[in-house]
């Protein structure tokens, strides 16, 4: 398992948040997730055997969000 924080931008609200969660609950490796509107980020906890980091950025910004950076 591996873990990745990554700071996105263009959140308005915890409903966003919520949003972002559920795009990377349905992604197969995503074990665990939590997103915070407040800090502006995402920690995710995935199986780099089944889901690498740029499948992240983009089931996050398929849902209209920008991935600032990674860290």
């Amino acid at each position: 398992m591996k873990t990745v924080v990554l700071k996105i931008e263009g959140m308005h609200c915890d409903g966003c948040a919520e949003t972002i969660k559920g795009l990377l609950a349905v992604e197969p490796g995503v074990k665990v997730s939590s997103v915070s509107f407040k800090e502006g980020n995402a920690r995710i906890l995935y199986d780099p055997a089944a889901i690498d980091e740029s499948k992240l950025v983009s089931a996050i910004e398929k849902g209209g969000y920008k991935v600032a950076s990674t860290g």
